[in-house]
């Protein structure tokens, strides 16, 4: 009787069989799950079939016909149709179904974050539109056999379309938690509609009456920095959504509070490079493309702000660890990361010390290099005035509805974006008050309104550089005034807020004590 092989009944040693695992065990569970379960869905089998048919019948008909427009339109727009329209409709109910299923304390238990399980549904589903898109390449080649078309240029919006179909997946993905149907269906249609605009736009331009590549005219305009001021704004959306779904399903020990304003941070700092040492392209409409900077800049900041505003704090022992476990500078770091308002205030306050510092710095050099450097231009110091009037009347009105909220309603009502806007539009109510009484009556009464920096631009609107004779049914002051005034009373909001943030950071540092002392109990005990 022949020995049986060896390599039959030996098993293999225990350093082969670790350095030999299955490939799915390199992944995230939440993808290996999502990824297998999309792979095997109807639609995304008889998806992808009726496109590859459909598109095989408009390539035959096109390598007879290759001047065509509307077989071209019918190409793409097949692939769009899946891509753009079906795949990321697929992710429209992605978190819902864990949340109706109670699995999602299960999922937990498995050690998987909120935002591990987010992003591995966003990614089944991109792997799928990625996968789509491999499959269309074979006839992009065929066609170009044909004649009359521009390949590294379709290759470059068919990339673009992709990232399209992705971008409404990570939105339809982030917004999949909510309860109620008819809201997550709006969105849906919403999503679905833009998808199908921006589409429809793009290939009508590319092969309808003007046969000519947006593309090439962006990139022929603005150069390399206009595609990509063009590009991060998209990617933030879908990083914000895909954070707002790992929050709704996340615990509450995770610190999103962190990754989210270090990705604000990185966006910000992008759009303040790209306005400041924007170089010199030889463009025509460098200016205009650096004032679109500027204008996501501000954006970004805006939208920042609320969010760490609004943030509740979760003064526990699990959130504070990660800080505390690199000594003093993580605990200095947490002033400004720590989930909640306090930590957001400081935060924002420092994000804009670090603005205005560097926007001090850049005008001061510029205006070192040409002292004609605003009248260059064709601005004058009024309108400059009325700029920085309207920032300051923005930014300064932010902290406003917190302050009030400490003073006044702290020991009554928890902090909620309700109780925010319920404040702001208090504020904004007391503001139209004032400018109406100031046209029925005197426009005196506006300076009741001092505190509030939004009174700004009612201000403006009655200043004496508006009426020529001084009419005494104007307010008696300047811009220079109104500026000084609008900047000290923002700045006064500001600190008052950051006080507020300081005092409130006595709860942290009482659990910041108590994750020291675990971790100084935990370094005393013996080793095992």
């Amino acid at each position: 009787m022949s020995a049986p092989a060896a390599g039959l009944t030996d098993p293999l040693p225990p350093g082969k069989a670790a350095s030999l695992p299955d490939f799915s065990e390199r992944l995230s569970p939440m993808l290996v799950k999502e990824l297998r379960q999309g792979m095997r869905s109807p639609l995304f089998v008889w998806g992808l079939i009726t496109m590859n048919l459909f598109l095989a019948g408009v390539v035959w008909l096109t390598m007879n016909t290759p001047e065509e427009g509307s077989l071209h339109v019918a190409f793409f727009g097949g692939y769009c149709a899946l891509v753009c329209g079906l795949l990321p409709l697929r992710a429209a109910g992605a978190l819902h179904d864990e949340l109706r299923g109670n699995t999602i304390d299960t999922l937990i238990l498995t050690r998987l974050t909120g935002w591990r399980i987010t992003l591995g549904k966003w990614i089944a589903v991109a792997a799928q539109q990625l996968l789509a898109t491999v499959t269309v390449l074979p006839y992009l080649i065929v066609r170009y056999f044909a004649g009359g078309i521009n390949v590294p240029m379709e290759l470059a919006w068919l990339g673009i379309f992709l990232l399209a179909g992705m971008g409404s997946a990570a939105v339809l993905t982030g917004f999949s938690w909510m309860k109620y149907f008819l809201f997550r269906a709006a969105i849906m249609m919403g999503m679905t509609l833009a998808m199908g605009l921006f589409c429809a736009s793009v290939l009508d331009d590319m092969f309808g009456y003007r046969r000519n590549y947006i593309l090439g005219e962006l990139y022929e305009v603005g150069g390399w920095p206009l595609l990509l001021i063009l590009l991060a704004p998209a990617l933030h959306v879908a990083f914000f959504a895909l954070d707002l779904g790992a929050s709704k399903v996340g615990s509450l020990v995770e610190n999103r509070s962190f990754r989210r304003r270090v990705t604000g941070l990185g966006f910000l700092l992008f759009y303040a490079l790209m306005a400041a040492f924007l170089g010199s392209s030889g463009s025509y409409f460098r200016d205009e493309v650096q004032f679109l900077a500027l204008a996501f800049f501000c954006g970004t900041l805006l939208v920042l702000s609320l969010q760490a505003l609004l943030e509740t704090p979760l003064n526990m022992v699990a959130v504070v660890m990660p800080m505390v476990k690199r000594g003093f500078l993580g605990r200095v770091a947490g002033r400004f990361f720590y989930p909640g308002w306090p930590s957001g205030v400081c935060w924002i306050f420092g994000v804009l010390l670090a603005t205005g510092g560097a926007a001090g710095i850049c005008l001061l050099q510029r205006w070192r290099e040409n002292p004609d450097f605003f009248h260059s231009r064709g601005i004058d110091s009024r309108e400059v005035s009325e700029m920085i009037t309207a920032g300051g009347a923005t930014l300064g009105m932010l902290p406003v509805p917190l302050v009030l909220w400490q003073l006044f309603l702290r020991r009554r009502l928890p902090w909620h974006p309700g109780i925010y806007t319920l404040l702001l539009a208090a504020m904004a109510s007391l503001v139209l008050g004032l400018s109406i009484a100031a046209h029925t009556t005197t426009p005196g009464v506006l300076k009741l309104g001092l505190p509030i920096p939004a009174m700004g631009l009612a201000w403006h609107e009655h200043s004496i550089e508006r009426q020529p004779f001084h009419d005494t049914a104007y307010l008696n002051w300047d811009y220079r005034q109104i500026s000084i005034f609008v900047g000290t009373s923002s700045a006064v909001w500001w600190l008052l807020a950051v006080l507020m943030a300081l005092r409130a950071f006595r709860q942290t540092r009482e659990a910041e004590h108590e994750a020291a002392a675990l971790l100084l109990a935990a370094k005393s005990q013996p080793a095992t």
